[in-house]
């Protein structure tokens, strides 16, 4: 026999109604009051399909009913809650969603408690890398530069060989003409004795 983990789903959201217009207050009274009315939860505010609020409260109906006659009024049509029961954790899922989804009728973010010493430990991380990057930059540097005095030595010797040769290549033309001037003066000599 297996034995399988029970899933924690449900756990943190108790009910969901999505997409409902704003004029359900007036039709819909009775079933929204029964519904929502003192729950607790997250609720979104939508402009026809784009999301444009995220918000939440300990009474769900009463604060997105204010919402139809307060400064997001007509700046939306529709809207989605979420039934949480564990209050506790209303004041985290909303940061995460606005943190995540930044809906452009919320000013505030929310804030998270320790994130700055997940970002300490992050950022110490990043210039530890930053430090070792430089360490090997100024390795390869060194090794460029001691590769290039030893390719500059190597040309230089290769260069002082091609002049030796040049110099002897010169010496045995130099030579070479020399024998023929000579040459030519003795036919020219051979020339003038005959006539």
């Amino acid at each position: 026999m297996t034995n399988h983990k029970k899933s924690g789903r449900g756990s943190l959201i108790k009910e969901v109604v999505e997409h409902l217009h704003f004029e359900s207050f007036e039709f819909l009274e009775e079933a929204i009051n029964d519904t929502m009315k003192g729950k607790p939860g997250i609720y979104a505010l939508y402009d026809k399909k784009k999301l444009y609020y995220v918000g939440l409260s300990i009474d769900l109906k009463k604060r997105v009913k204010e919402h139809t006659e307060d400064g997001h009024a007509k700046k939306w049509n529709n809207f989605s809650i979420y039934i949480i029961n564990k209050t506790k954790f209303l004041k985290d899922v909303e940061t995460i969603l606005l943190r995540v989804i930044d809906p452009p009728g919320n000013t505030v973010k929310g804030k998270i408690p320790k994130l700055k010493s997940l970002q300490k430990v992050l950022k110490k991380a990043a210039k530890q890398k930053v430090s070792e990057a430089k360490k090997e930059a100024k390795k390869n540097v060194k090794e460029a530069k001691k590769e290039a005095k030893k390719n500059v030595k190597e040309a230089k010797k290769e260069a002082k060989k091609n002049v030796k040769e040049a110099k002897k290549n010169v010496k045995i033309i130099h030579g070479f003409q020399s024998t023929k001037k000579k040459d030519s003066r003795k036919k020219v000599a051979k020339t003038r004795r005959r006539k």
